[in-house]
């Protein structure tokens, strides 16, 4: 008995410290019951911290910044350099590397394969000059120690091990170009003596300067600095047409590194390297890769220098074949112009001097966040898809993605059917798709914090996997894992429109497998128009995956083609199956006559036409099914319609007669396309006293030219549509080489349309409108933001109901003219425009805190002077303008 007894205490001694160390070196990680993490073992890091590359063709990125995503040690918040303030977004909020490590349960579940992680090295906690930290990990000091907010190198071995015996991959993020704001000039720049107007940040913590060899090497008035030419001792980038300013001069105040330099170039070698040895890592991403000269990129890549081997060429010696670099070619584009991808494509380099892996691709970013985001022609993700195999070595190579942690998130401009049909769309075509930390909970903060006590989130967190758009993401990443057709396809676009959201189709064909992606971008039920599908009659298309309740199994009628009225923001994926169905013949038919493809219009026309079967017939212009114009036909079946040309904006329609056939049936005439070109009009003159801002500017050199100075509005009209000319004072500023060619300045329109009840609360701005006037709707424009919201739950901090629309935007600098054209779509088709009333605003916006520029007494660098949070955020104003 005594015996039995021992053994029992034996039994519970030995389970008792078991479990304590397993708490300590084995800790399980669960998401609800069906996923549950390998544990990794103290003495498994090593066997698990080098693996083989995958197939980078199957993998699903998930984009975390550190600082923002999970506190796994709390102890490691603070370091004393009063940089730790969870409540700003300027300061650290406590995100670890072991808090990542908590949650690979999360991630997974999610779908996920890949972690792509902020950089985690040594960072400046502290930039005096701009009141900001260094907690994103792009202001480099030591690129070969961890920073202490993360952890350790432990933490982070501990994390990639952990990782690799799931199954799934690390890629970091490194940042070549530069490496924080320790210097700067003050004053006039003199290349020819770099000594004169240099200011060094001696106040930056925890330190004044780099700590690593060679980059400490970073005073110019030191000689041995000076002859180092370890720096472009340069000042701000001021010119993005000038290629030398690019490559040598500093961006955002950064202290722009030499990377022309061999010993520069052997260092960053050397450095990266380190971390693909002592922590594994499968993966680059580069931070600000147009800053700096190609043949550096061939060397960093690619170097067969045994003494100091590219990062590829390292990775092998580690085992990885397949070392996987992109890197961040932030390029503008425009719709219909290959110029970006011709930029960045070119980071690949050639096959004589290869650079590369892959790309993130910005020019497929811009265009769908047009698309889905702003209800711009779908047939811009033609051009745009149909470029790929042109300009790139492997489009299945491709990173894409929605949004980033250096914009606005596209919850916060267009609804969230919008983001769902973004994540569709990336999860079926081909390429990488990357999903930034928070879409899955639906976050609009650029950087909020997914832990309670992180910045933006307080008291909450959010690890919800219920959330809709979690399980959304988890079903759709499972549909591209399970059919390879998705992730090595070739993609055929079948239908588009050029003028305006609606509906996009195409078709993605691999071993005989056939998918068919439909989506209709418009808030407007949609009209699909005898698509042709290349399959039998009969055919059944199995639904994978819909984003509406409705959505079911399609199947393909007569002719090989489907017509479908497509539901809102409908997006649907099919797959073609073996199996076939009677298709039941609707007998009918409709013929259109009075007009020509690709006809010239310039005012409304009548047309004719013939139904047979039925005597209800409507005009269907652009697929716009719900506004179709209905026409009753005489006992002939004879009967004649207005086709609203005055009523369209200018450029491509389409137009078909469409007849009613009864229990939901419908027969289709040709569709056939025409032009719409009408003049606009002069509609009001307002011309805006000059000088008469109401604040400071904030002090950094970019704003000295005062860009937010309103000098003259001239309002257009054309049918329902309404260009409005805004004409600035002194030159259009293109300091951060913005999207849509202006920055320093966001310019808002408070839109009121007559009969129709507004808000007098402008939101965000701590104002009202004056003169008794409302708001019905209001735009957000600026470099990169391109908003319209209607009135509707608008308040002093929410912007109101996103419309999902958005401007076409042209910058006349010579004449520091910056023009508006608004579809009356996006205003909700006021039945004429005389009467409308606008009231303009400027202040600036941030897009990385989502939010105007802060107001305080004094004016900072980033920072607007003579007030504080509670006054007006306007610059400079206008009167109510009146349209005539």
């Amino acid at each position: 008995m005594k015996k039995r007894k021992l053994l029992l205490l034996v039994l519970m001694v030995t389970s008792f410290l078991a479990g304590c160390n397993q708490s300590k070196t084995e800790k399980i990680i669960k998401v609800n019951d069906d996923i549950v993490i390998k544990q990794i073992k103290d003495n498994e890091i090593k066997k698990y911290l080098q693996v083989k590359s995958p197939d980078w063709r199957d993998q699903i990125i998930y984009f975390i910044m550190t600082d923002r995503f999970n506190d796994g040690d709390s102890s490691n918040n603070d370091q004393g350099a009063k940089e730790y303030d969870p409540t700003k977004n300027s300061h650290y909020s406590g995100g670890d590397i072991a808090g990542i490590t908590e949650k690979i349960g999360y991630i997974k579940k999610l779908g996920a394969t890949t972690i792509w992680i902020t950089p985690p090295v040594a960072n400046q906690w502290w930039d005096p000059w701009v009141n900001y930290s260094g907690y994103h990990g792009y202001w480099g000091e030591n690129f070969k120690e961890v920073d202490k907010h993360y952890g350790s190198l432990e933490d982070y071995k501990r994390l990639s091990a952990t990782l690799h015996k799931n199954g799934m991959y690390l890629i970091q993020d490194i940042v070549p170009n530069h490496t924080g704001n320790f210097m700067r000039y003050n004053g006039k720049y003199d290349g020819e003596d770099v000594t004169k107007n240099i200011e060094m940040n001696k106040n930056s913590l925890p330190i004044s300067k780099p700590s690593q060899y060679p980059f400490n090497l970073n005073d110019p008035i030191k000689k041995e600095d000076r002859e180092a030419k370890i720096y472009n001792f340069t000042p701000d980038i001021l010119d993005f047409k000038d290629e030398s300013q690019i490559l040598t001069y500093q961006m955002s105040g950064l202290d722009d590194l030499n990377t022309a330099n061999p010993v520069v170039r052997n260092e960053l070698k050397d450095s990266y390297n380190y971390w693909i040895k002592n922590a594994g890592v499968d993966g680059f991403r580069i931070d600000t890769v147009v800053y700096v000269e190609h043949d550096f990129w061939n060397d960093f890549v690619n170097s067969k220098d045994e003494k100091h081997l590219g990062v590829q060429n390292f990775a092998k010696t580690m085992g990885k074949d397949d070392f996987f670099t992109f890197g961040e070619t932030w390029v503008n584009v425009d719709p219909n112009s290959d110029e970006g991808d011709k930029k960045a494509s070119s980071y690949e380099g050639t096959k004589e001097k290869p650079e590369m892996s892959s790309i993130l691709n910005f020019p497929t970013h811009v265009t769908l966040q047009r698309v889905f985001g702003e209800s711009k022609p779908t047939s811009y993700l033609t051009y745009r898809l149909n470029n790929a195999d042109k300009h790139y070595k492997d489009k299945y190579k491709l990173l894409n993605f929605i949004d980033n942690h250096d914009m606005n998130r596209l919850l916060t401009s267009a609804p969230y059917s919008a983001v769902k049909q973004s994540l569709m769309f990336i999860m079926t075509i081909p390429g990488v798709p990357v999903v930034y930390y928070g879409t899955e909970q639906q976050f609009t903060e650029t950087r909020g914090a997914m832990f309670k006590e992180g910045y933006g989130f307080k008291g909450v967190d959010h690890f919800d996997t219920s959330n809709d758009a979690y399980k959304f993401l988890e079903e759709i990443a499972e549909i591209r894992k399970k059919y390879p057709v998705f992730r090595r396809g070739e993609i055929t676009v079948l239908l588009d429109t050029s003028v305006g959201a609606g509906v996009f189709l195409y078709k993605m064909e691999y071993e005989g497998e056939k998918a068919f992606i439909i989506f209709n971008t418009s808030d407007n039920p949609m009209l699909l128009d005898k698509m042709k599908t290349g399959l039998k009659s009969g055919t059944k298309l199995k639904l994978l995956k819909g984003l509406l309740r409705i959505d079911k199994d399609l199947v393909v009628g007569e002719n090989g083609m489907i017509s479908k009225i497509l539901q809102p923001r409908a997006g649907l994926v099919y797959l073609a199956t073996d199996v076939k169905e009677d298709v039941e013949k609707i007998i009918g038919n409709i013929s259109l006559f009075g007009i020509e493809n690709k006809i010239v219009l310039k005012k409304n026309i009548e047309l004719t036409g013939k139904i047979e079967g039925s005597k209800k017939v409507a005009l269907v212009i652009d697929g716009d099914i719900r506004n179709r114009i209905k026409i009753n036909a005489d006992e002939k079946g004879n009967f004649i319609g207005e086709l609203p040309v005055e009523t369209l904006s200018n450029g491509k329609h389409t137009v078909v007669a469409y007849g009613d056939m009864g229990s939901k049936k419908y027969i289709l005439s040709k569709s056939y396309q025409f032009n719409v070109d009408m003049p606009f009009i002069k509609g009001a003159e307002y011309a805006d006293e000059i000088e008469d801002e109401k604040y400071d500017y904030p002090t950094a050199e970019t704003f000295e030219d005062h860009h937010m100075d309103i000098k003259k509005v001239t309002v257009y009209k054309s049918g329902k549509n309404i260009k409005v000319d805004v004409k600035m004072t002194n030159e259009i500023s293109t300091i951060w080489n913005p999207k849509y060619k202006f920055d320093h300045v966001s310019i808002n329109f408070y839109i009121d349309i007559p009969k129709k009840e507004g808000v007098e609360i402008l939101p965000f701005q701590n104002a009202k409108i004056p003169n008794g006037m409302d708001w019905d709707y209001m735009t957000l424009f600026g470099g990169w933001t391109n908003f319209i919201y209607s009135s509707r739950d608008s308040g002093p901090e929410n912007w109101g109901r996103t419309t999902g629309q958005s401007a076409k935007v042209e910058v006349d600098s010579d004449n520091q003219t910056i023009s508006f054209i608004i579809s009356g779509n996006a205003i909700g088709n006021p039945e004429k425009l005389e009467g409308i009333k606008l009231y303009i605003t400027t202040w600036d916006y941030d897009g990385l805190e989502s939010k105007y520029r802060s107001l305080e007494p004094e004016a900072k660098a980033y920072i607007f002077g003579g007030g504080d949070e509670s006054y007006p955020k306007i610059m400079d104003d206008t009167k109510i303008i009146e349209v005539k």
